[in-house]
């Protein structure tokens, strides 16, 4: 195995986790993992997908810790997004790290809930299964029984990847919105019960040997732009969030300054924001400040970081 990293980097990961942690990561980005998708309860379930793979001989493991979450053991992942099973909509190819913070949210069937950097819309698509089929009012109307979903991008490159995500997995129940998220306070202030922000970061925890550009951009000065748009997209949050309401934080990399540094500035800047004891159903993970959780990239799952915290005034 031949690690291609920049030093810089390979010194910092050394630092943080111990050279014994950083050569299990270094054998993680070096093979690629087995398919993983999730059923679309929206449109399936669980067994009629199980027929199908059955049917048509695709060797597939549950992933027992995640509900509707499979592994798929003699398909390549272009081989699953060209299946009609996924160009129906009836499963969706995510990375298991992908499907957990919306887990962590806590659903309710009458939660105003907010994703805050939506595209390609695989959590944006996973919170509306959880929260079922049901038609979302406009934000603006208020008052309703059912559970009202927005999802903010302000790139339209992305937002229309989005779009087209929630088209095809029949997510009727959101509302996508091409903006900034930065500045929806400004429109919405103290509006949702419940808020994922899975920002945008500099992506340690998705580094493939076989792919150069998961690392060719990597250096520390991306990881401080990274960070300073973290810490607007937060300021947002926070105004947006309503008192008692929920705050998930997540990250698909492993650099400090974006994931328990963020946290740690988030409660100095707003101390009625209270961190969350979180678990998270993988293997491979360490427990970081603020009762937050690092996922460290391994054969089963990408590199990851979660935090969750209630607003309490």
């Amino acid at each position: 195995m031949k690690n291609p990293l920049p030093q810089e980097l390979v010194d910092r990961l050394t630092k943080q986790f111990g050279p014994g942690a950083v050569g299990l990561m270094f054998q993680a980005f070096d093979k690629p993992r087995l398919p993983t998708f999730r059923v679309n309860t929206l449109k399936s379930t669980d067994e009629l997908v199980m027929n199908r793979l059955r049917d048509e001989a695709i060797a597939f493991e549950r992933v027992k810790e995640i509900p509707h979450a499979f592994k798929i053991k003699n398909r390549t992942d272009k081989q699953l997004l060209e299946h009609e099973l996924a160009t129906s909509g009836q499963i969706y190819l995510q990375g298991l790290s992908s499907m957990v913070p919306p887990l962590l949210m806590d659903l309710k069937p009458t939660d105003a809930i907010l994703d805050l950097c939506a595209a390609p819309g695989s959590k944006t698509s996973e919170i509306a299964a959880l929260m079922g089929s049901s038609p979302s009012p406009s934000l603006a109307g208020g008052g309703s029984k059912h559970g009202r979903v927005l999802a903010m991008e302000d790139n339209e490159i992305r937002y229309q990847k989005l779009l087209n995500t929630l088209s095809i997995q029949g997510a009727t129940s959101v509302e996508a919105r091409h903006g900034d998220s930065t500045q929806l306070h400004k429109e919405l202030p103290e509006a949702f019960d419940k808020i994922l922000a899975d920002v945008p970061c500099s992506a340690e925890g998705r580094i493939e040997f076989g792919d150069q550009r998961s690392f060719k951009y990597w250096s520390e000065k991306n990881i401080i732009a990274h960070a300073k748009l973290q810490r607007r997209l937060l300021r947002s949050a926070v105004a947006c969030l309503k008192p008692g309401g929920t705050l998930v934080y997540s990250t698909c990399t492993l650099a400090p300054e974006e994931n328990e540094g963020m946290i740690e500035w988030l409660i100095g800047e707003f101390p009625f924001m209270k961190p969350v004891e979180v678990t998270i159903p993988l293997k491979n993970f360490k427990k970081t400040a603020h009762k937050s959780v690092t996922l460290l990239p391994s054969a089963e799952a990408e590199g990851f970081f979660v935090a969750k915290l209630q607003k309490t005034v």
